[in-house]
């Protein structure tokens, strides 16, 4: 494991330009941004554009948008953050290529 390391975090930012499309109640927004906090011990925090929101929150915002949540490696869920931060170089590239549904294209 990586010695020190007591917490993770992860941005999105969502460009926001098209206001037809845009979620409900975030039409004022530029940009949304979407962060995720995780501390060692299994402490979660979500923060949409910078204030703090619960998991289902932000689940309905990328549902609301037609994002698949439901894809195993979208959100990583509490408890297997560990498991990604050990991972090695070639496993996070195949878990990055199987979220972003590339790897059915791989020869």
């Amino acid at each position: 494991g990586q010695a020190g390391v007591t917490r993770a975090s992860v941005t999105i930012v969502f460009k926001n330009k098209d206001k037809k499309a845009s979620p409900v109640g975030y039409e004022a927004y530029d940009e949304i941004t979407v962060c995720r906090q995780v501390a060692i011990g299994g402490r979660n925090k979500y923060l949409i554009n910078g204030h703090v929101a619960q998991q289902n929150r932000v689940q309905n915002l990328f549902h609301s948008v037609q994002l698949n949540i439901n894809n195993p490696h979208f959100l990583i869920m509490q408890g297997r953050i560990t498991k990604v931060i050990n991972m090695s170089p070639q496993e996070i590239l195949g878990l990055i290529a199987e979220a972003a549904g590339t790897k059915r294209y791989e020869s």
